[in-house]
Formats: structure tokens, C-alpha cells, sequence
């Protein structure tokens, strides 16, 4: 074992200890389902210039983590293996290379993992981080909550920033208890919009605790059979018919998809000229600006993670499998 890196907190003195050569991470060799994952060591990950290496506490998964293993995302990076998942995260610094200023030694840390271009991720004891990802944990926020929020929150806050100005519009979230509807629902509330949430019958009421103004069980009405228009969808799974985003929006309305192929993208300049209505990707996006207004929603009570259920490491197949089962509540999040 390597001598361990001693910080001192409000709660007094904690020891990190890392292993001098190997990690504990889950890793895979090959695409495929969750049973391509395995629990074991990995080499420890060295920082280099423009690196932040860190200690991890928490991760949380994402849909691009499980796309991105079963190979429906390959990239030429992204084909070497052994690879090790998980795009969000948060934990303690242990040291950064040459170049990076801003974090030190022992600063409780959260972040994002671009895993999709071949990035090794942070379900592991250890994790590399660019420092332009990488955020000081606010104060009062757990790991927890912090390893949740990068990927989901991100792109529900760029979702809904389609619509410009949501105060006083109505807003239909299409799964909004999942992970980045859950965030959606919140940040629409907290930016004036009235929301109606789409979800099934289970998570009728933590759709009202989130912020929702009106639910539809899709379980009990399907969404063609809806009367009301809105001024903006937003389609967290990107599964919504067409013809049924076109009816439910108002004129100038927009509607903004996680999936947007390049068949949606064609179809959208007909659906604008014709009907006057806008179909846009929801995509990620993580300027700092971005970070400091969801921290800025945290602090003032309008953002709450919600983290339903937590893992072990040594359990994150158990977790990738409730995540693709679509059944999930919120965000999964894996202790280390």
C-alpha cells in the first residue's frame, strides 16, 4: 500500500489511501450487455499535464454509459479496451499534473467524463479529470448529489433553454421522473413554467413533489388522445410520435428531443415551414456558466437530486441492469 494523503475537514482528520499500483474499478473487453462487466483491478491512472487525478466517493449512471458499452456509440478511442464506465461523478483530489491550477490536494470535487470519445470513466477507486469539467462541490451538497447532476441537469437545463423564456408557459415533460426529467421538471418550476409531467402511475406523486402542476399517467391516457396544446415539449426518452409533438404543440412551439437523428433534422425544417412549429435536440452541454446556474439552483432550494437507490461497486452490474430496464426513479448512483 502507498502512504495515504491525510486532509483535514471540519469533522477533523481523514486518511485517504490509495493503492500503490492497482485500483478496484469495473471494467469490460469486449461490447455487449451488463454481463460484459466485470469487478477487479485496473492500473492505477497517473496524472499528467492538464490532469486532475481524484479519489472517487460517488457516480451516477447515464444512458450514454450503458450505449456506450453495449457499442451502439464506437469510436475509434472508444473500441481499446479494457474500458471502464461512468460519466459522472464526484470525490477528493489526490494530485494534478503540470499545468492545472485551481484544485489542490483534498478539495471535494464533482465533474463529467466524456466517455463517449473514449475517455476511461469513473466507476473505479480512481479517476482523471480535465480540469474545464471539473467543479469545487458547493457547499452543503453530498457526493451524492453531486455525482448525480453533470449529464442529466445539464442537458434538461439546455433542453429547456430552447424555449428562451419559460415564464408563465406550459411545458409537457415526457418522462419526468427518470434522470434528466426529474431535473427538468424542477428547473422548469424554478424558471416560471407550468409543468405537466408525463410518467406512469407509481410516480404520479413524486411528479407533484417535483413540481409538476398536472400529471398524465401514460399507463391510463395515451398521449394521442390529449386535447391541450403546449408551448414547449420536452421529450426526455425521444420516443414521442411525430404526428403527436405536432398536434400537442402551439404554433411557435418547440419541441426538444434527447434523440435527434438525421432523419428528425430534416423532418424539422418541413414541420417549421409548414406548421410554424420548432423540433430541436436537447443535447448536453457543460460551459462553466452552466455549472454555476445549476449550482446557483441548488443553493437556493429550487434543485434537489433524487437519488432513489445506491450501489456498491462491487454491484454496478445489479445497477446498469435497473437502468436499462427503464423502470428507475430519479438517478442510480454507486458508492466507492
Amino acid at each position: 500500500m502507498a502512504e495515504g494523503m491525510v486532509c483535514k475537514t471540519n469533522r477533523g482528520i481523514q486518511l485517504y489511501a490509495g493503492k500503490l499500483n492497482k485500483m478496484k474499478a469495473i471494467y469490460y473487453n469486449a461490447f455487449g450487455g451488463p454481463d460484459v462487466l466485470q469487478y477487479g483491478d485496473i492500473p492505477d491512472p497517473i496524472a499528467g499535464p492538464g490532469q486532475v487525478l481524484i479519489h472517487v466517493k460517488a457516480a451516477s449512471l447515464n444512458p450514454a454509459d450503458y450505449k456506450t458499452r453495449r457499442g451502439d456509440l464506437k469510436t475509434t478511442k472508444g473500441s481499446r479496451f479494457p474500458k471502464i464506465p461512468g460519466s459522472d461523478f464526484a470525490g477528493i483530489v489526490k494530485e494534478s499534473g503540470d499545468g492545472v491550477s485551481g484544485f489542490n490536494p483534498c478539495d471535494k470535487v464533482y465533474g463529467f467524463i466524456p466517455v463517449i470519445s473514449g475517455e476511461q470513466g469513473a466507476l473505479a477507486e480512481l479517476v482523471l479529470a480535465s480540469p474545464k469539467l471539473l467543479r469545487n462541490l458547493p457547499e452543503g451538497m453530498a457526493f451524492e448529489e453531486a455525482a448525480s447532476l453533470p449529464g442529466a441537469c445539464l442537458t434538461a437545463l439546455n433542453g429547456l433553454r430552447r424555449l428562451e423564456n419559460l415564464q408563465g408557459k406550459s411545458v409537457l415533460i415526457n418522462g419526468a421522473t427518470g434522470g434528466v426529467g426529474h431535473f427538468a421538471v424542477q428547473l422548469a418550476r424554478a424558471q416560471g413554467a407550468k409543468v405537466t409531467a408525463v410518467c406512469g402511475s407509481g410516480n404520479y406523486d413524486l411528479a407533484l413533489k417535483l413540481g409538476a402542476s398536472e400529471v398524465i399517467d401514460y399507463h391510463k391516457t395515451a398521449l394521442s388522445t390529449v386535447d391541450k396544446k403546449f408551448d414547449m415539449i420536452f421529450d426526455t426518452p425521444g420516443r414521442m410520435n411525430k404526428a403527436d409533438v405536432c398536434r400537442l404543440l402551439n404554433k411557435n412551439g418547440v419541441y426538444a428531443s434527447t434523440i435527434f437523428n438525421r432523419a428528425d433534422f430534416f423532418f424539422s425544417f418541413f414541420v417549421q415551414l409548414v406548421f410554424g412549429k420548432k423540433l430541436t435536440s436537447a443535447s448536453m452541454r457543460a460551459y462553466t456558466s452552466d455549472f454555476e446556474e445549476i449550482e446557483a439552483y441548488f443553493k437556493k432550494g429550487f434543485l434537489n437530486p433524487y437519488v432513489e437507490q445506491t450501489f456498491a461497486l462491487s454491484q454496478a452490474i445489479e445497477a446498469f441492469r435497473l437502468a436499462e430496464s427503464g423502470k428507475s426513479r430519479g438517478k442510480i448512483v454507486i458508492r466507492i
